[in-house]
């Protein structure tokens, strides 16, 4: 039986074999950066939106993440983004912070009674196509390093400025 005969048809399938794992690279099964991103900003907005429709309904506010998922299906499934949520309320139920943190974004909503009092958002990993809202406190902070011939001290100083709309 002569090889060469069949040199060909193992060329080309190996040709083939080659061309499905570029086919099948834009398939991917994880979450973009992107879509972590949109997901962390829908998180905290639907925690909010829970959280109002509790304290229009019994006057306060709740730390239970239960409660809230049980308002808000979707919620539980944005959860698994990874997303790393802390929910705090006063002592009296009358004020909240809630603050959920991705790889992408860490974002923050507070209120006071029914009056919304802060909302922050920080970029943890920079992406293309989405940025925090327009409207949210972005921290910033400042290191100066002094150093004279017997001592260096360090001093950080954070400020916080409002992110606005981009003017066109």
């Amino acid at each position: 039986m002569d090889m060469r005969r069949f040199l060909p048809i193992i060329l080309i399938v190996f040709v083939g074999l080659f061309a499905l794992q570029f086919l099948n690279k834009g398939r991917s099964k994880t979450l973009s950066a992107k879509d972590r991103g949109t997901l962390t900003l829908d998180a905290v907005n639907r925690v909010d939106r829970a959280e109002k429709a509790l304290f229009a309904a019994g006057g306060s506010y709740t730390a239970s993440l239960a409660e809230l998922i049980a308002r808000d299906k979707v919620l539980a499934s944005e959860l698994t983004i990874p997303l790393d949520t802390t929910i705090d309320v006063g002592a009296d139920g009358k004020s909240y912070v809630a603050t959920l943190t991705s790889d992408v974004f860490s974002v923050s909503v507070a209120r006071s009674g029914a009056k919304l009092t802060s909302s922050s958002c920080r970029e943890v990993k920079a992406t293309r196509g989405i940025d925090c809202p327009d409207g949210t406190a972005s921290p910033t902070t400042t290191t100066l390093t002094t150093t004279t011939p017997t001592t260096t001290a360090t001093s950080t100083t954070g400020t916080v400025t409002t992110k606005t709309p981009k003017k066109k």
